[in-house]
């Protein structure tokens, strides 16, 4: 975060670049000294910590910006994605909220388990 923060303020004109291109960019310099490695928390877990524990503690503003960065990952940066979700990223975060809320004991599921629920389903009767 520190160098995409840096080279922000640094390139007056790359306001309109987006976060991924400019992480692309900075993730190309060389690595961070070898005596920090160990140091810090690591996941064995695709989806780190963002589980329906997480969620109950994230204010709404946080919530959605979940949902729309995910959704946009989808979208733009995963090649020949199966699902596609068709609502507004709003109504995703209200009926995820609505799940976690419900199954508290879930807690330990990853929210992008949770939203996978509430993709597109194709019709099964609708011609091909």
């Amino acid at each position: 975060m520190d160098k995409i923060d840096k080279f922000y303020k640094s390139h007056s004109g790359s306001a309109s670049l987006n976060v991924i291109d400019v992480w692309r960019k900075v993730g190309n310099e060389p690595e961070a000294d070898e005596a920090a490695e160990g140091q810090g928390e690591t996941w064995k877990n695709a989806h780190w910590y963002l589980n329906g524990d997480w969620w109950m503690q994230a204010g709404e503003a946080e919530q959605l910006g979940f949902v729309e960065g995910y959704l946009w990952c989808l979208r733009t940066q995963v090649p020949a994605t199966t699902e596609s979700y068709s609502g507004s990223a709003d109504s995703y975060r209200r009926r995820i909220d609505a799940f976690v809320r419900a199954h508290p004991k879930q807690g330990n599921e990853a929210v992008a388990v949770t939203l996978r629920r509430y993709r597109d389903h194709e019709d099964a009767t609708a011609p091909k």
